[in-house]
């Protein structure tokens, strides 16, 4: 269960800590008194790293385990550099990279890729996991060569922000759209007998009108993610959410 959804802290290091705790690893250690393996790498040693590359975190959230502690938290950070850019030369999204990691060190460190849209307040996407996910092992090796690992994040940055751009210059019919809303929606809900595809397609705002690939993906999936309260889940969804629209381009 979610200890709370992402909440926006606007790169405040403080701020990020007081809504996810466990990004302080004495609160871990001290406070839910879970143990680690020999050579924990705390998320903050993987976030301070990437804010020296320019890297800004933009939300955090936990996640608890069966026992009610706290198992997983998460850091979802953009990257100013990199945007999308609207018709008006302005800033529609940028790179986004989302930081998850098990409080006990029995999961790798996953690094996930995508973008953040900035008009709506879950907008981040993401593509398919073989496509952009670093994993880093707790070992003592990765703790060593921490940064070589965040260096290859840096490096795809740019082949990631081409293969979304892709998207604006694919146009759709009006019969791919609703192809598109109906396969999305099966990812979505079990049952999508009474899932009325016009409002998965719904524009709930003037930006999000268009036919290209890229805005009609946005609206699917701000439509179907905006009722996800499980972290993981949402990356998940979001994950299978752009390999299928990849299949579209």
């Amino acid at each position: 269960m979610l200890k709370r959804n992402f909440i926006q802290v606007g790169n405040d290091l403080n701020k990020a800590i007081a809504f996810a705790n466990t990004l302080d690893n004495n609160n871990i250690l001290n406070v839910q008194r879970i143990k680690q393996k020999e050579f924990y790498i705390p998320t903050l040693d993987v976030v301070s790293k990437l804010q020296n590359e320019g890297w800004q975190i933009n939300s955090v959230a936990e996640q608890r385990g069966k026992g009610r502690k706290i198992a997983h938290n998460f850091v979802r950070l953009q990257h100013p550099d990199f945007a999308i850019k609207n018709n008006k030369g302005k800033d529609e999204a940028l790179l986004s990279l989302t930081v998850t990691n098990s409080c006990n060190g029995s999961k790798p460190i996953n690094l996930e890729m995508g973008m953040y849209r900035l008009i709506c307040s879950n907008g981040a996407v993401r593509f398919d996991e073989a496509a952009e996910t670093q994993k880093i092992k707790h070992t003592e090796i990765n703790y060593k060569n921490l940064d070589q690992y965040l260096n290859i994040v840096n490096r795809k940055s740019s082949l990631v922000l081409n293969e979304f751009e892709k998207l604006k210059h694919s146009n759709l019919s009006v019969k791919e759209m609703r192809e598109l809303a109906y396969e999305a929606a099966k990812l979505r809900y079990n049952d999508i007998s009474n899932i009325n595809i016009d409002d998965i397609l719904a524009v709930n705002r003037i930006e999000d009108e268009g036919n290209d690939l890229w805005t009609v993906f946005n609206r699917i999936q701000e439509n179907l993610t905006s009722t996800v309260n499980n972290a993981s889940d949402d990356i998940l969804l979001n994950k299978q959410l752009f390999a299928l629209a990849e299949t579209f381009a």
